[in-house]
């Protein structure tokens, strides 16, 4: 029964792989369709060849630049091919007011220029198609070169609601995305290289987050443990000036929230729920903050770099090694693989090298912490300080510099550029962000915290 069972989930496995493979050939030639229309009516009916309209050295991007002027100046100094193009773009919606989705005639010619967007920066600068579901709308675009993700139907679907400007907009969008593929070719001496794979993409929005935290718990429990609850209310309306209107609602939500409790007790005696605590320590205690990174870059290469220090020498490479490089591990993963810790790392502790008796909850309850569903966790920041004393950027990638050159010395290693910078670069800036925030938690009353986040949607 259980050779069956395994022959059968087998068999829906490789029947639901088939039918993805073949759900993704059909996209993919719906767009090349698409976008081979678009292109087509835009010639045949304004007359206007796209490539060489979106040419960066063609006269339609070269009024991209500022130009000082009126309103009406700057109309007549508009070549005549945007002119022509913006009205043909916006005819095609007929004498309707706006797009409507539920005009078969409005939704073709817009899968059409969404596909005609995402087609040609594709094979301008290579790039990967990520279907998720059915709405193209969903679809995104992850460049090859660059880490960059763009959502080409969801950005045609802005430029016919905009109205006047959309042919610009599009243009200034193609070009900015065309720079900064200018921009790395040059870093990289004028070549082309492939770094990013569809897995990367996809990796973004399965991969949670992990973010280090510095919160004022001092101050905050002035507010939280000591001061009635109007004197908290106050203390919030206060910093929601100072972080803006871009948090307004947060605040009114939190605000409106308290409303029910006891004036004249301080809140932390009235409750204990945690993502009541979590907002208003957010308000009205936070200090710092590391960016968010994958989990996996953070607990394979953030946390043992950590513990690697500034290494003076680098061990020879052995059988194990030599065979990581011909199987195309990047370098900078081989230097966090093999170079030893000059400080000691807790195998299987939190995030990989941290003990428990570093570890704290921040909640009065006191009771189990489910990081995996987001509670913060208070880690002592003692050993970190002492481990990134001497740590920057530079002196990282100094060391990087001098691993790399020891393994081009190795007369076994095959011979390899460079394609571990951009990560070491990666890691040696989160590390730096690490240092701050322990370096602030080490003053009296901080404290270091530890946060899991979502995956970006």
């Amino acid at each position: 029964m259980a050779e069956e069972a395994e022959t059968d989930s087998k068999e829906q496995l490789a029947k639901a792989e088939e039918e993805a493979r073949e759900r993704y050939t059909q996209v993919i030639e719906e767009i090349r369709e698409g976008a081979h229309a678009f292109s087509s009516d835009v010639r045949s009916q304004s007359g206007i060849v796209l490539e060489e309209f979106i040419d960066p050295e063609g006269e339609a991007v070269a009024t991209l630049a500022e130009v000082e002027g009126d309103a009406g100046a700057l109309a007549l100094a508009m070549p005549l091919d945007l002119i022509t193009f913006e009205t043909w773009l916006l005819g095609q919606i007929g004498d309707e007011e706006e797009l409507d989705f539920d005009n078969p005639r409005h939704k073709k010619f817009w899968f059409s220029l969404g596909a005609w967007i995402g087609e040609t920066m594709r094979l301008r600068h290579g790039g990967h198609w990520l279907f998720a579901g059915d709405d193209p709308r969903g679809w995104r675009l992850g460049f090859s070169k660059i880490m960059l993700e763009v959502v080409p139907h969801l950005f045609a679907e802005q430029l016919l609601r905009m109205g006047q400007g959309s042919a610009k907009k599009m243009l200034a969008e193609i070009e900015r995305i065309r720079t900064g593929h200018a921009e790395q070719s040059e870093r990289d001496g004028g070549k082309e290289i492939d770094r990013f794979t569809p897995q990367h993409y996809v990796r973004m929005h399965t991969m949670p987050l992990g973010q280090w935290m510095v919160m004022d718990f001092a101050y905050l429990d002035e507010f939280w443990n000591k001061s009635p609850v109007p004197d908290l209310v106050k203390e919030i309306n206060k910093q929601g000036e100072r972080l803006g209107e871009g948090n307004a609602e947060v605040i009114k939500q939190v605000t409106a929230a308290l409303e029910k409790a006891d004036p004249a007790k301080p809140l932390g005696q009235q409750t204990g729920d945690r993502g009541l605590f979590e907002a208003i320590a957010q308000i009205v205690a936070l200090r710092r903050t590391t960016s968010p990174i994958a989990m996996d870059i953070l607990e394979t290469l953030v946390m043992p770099t950590i513990h690697i220090g500034l290494p003076e020498n680098f061990p020879e490479l052995d059988e194990d090694d030599i065979s990581k490089m011909h199987k195309g591990i990047e370098l900078f993963a081989l230097f966090v693989d093999i170079v030893p810790h000059q400080h000691q790392a807790w195998d299987g502790g939190f995030l990989g090298t941290i003990p428990n008796e570093d570890l704290a909850t921040p909640y009065r309850d006191k009771t189990k912490l489910e990081v995996g569903k987001g509670d913060w966790v208070i880690v002592n920041p003692k050993s970190f300080v002492e481990m990134l004393t001497d740590y920057s950027p530079e002196k990282l990638m100094e060391k990087y510099d001098g691993f790399v050159k020891h393994v081009s010395e190795d007369e076994n290693a095959p011979k390899r550029r460079d394609d571990g910078r951009i990560l070491a670069e990666t890691v040696s800036r989160a590390v730096a962000e690490v240092k701050a925030c322990v370096d602030l938690a080490a003053e009296d009353g901080k404290v270091l915290m530890f946060r899991l986040l979502p995956p970006p949607g």
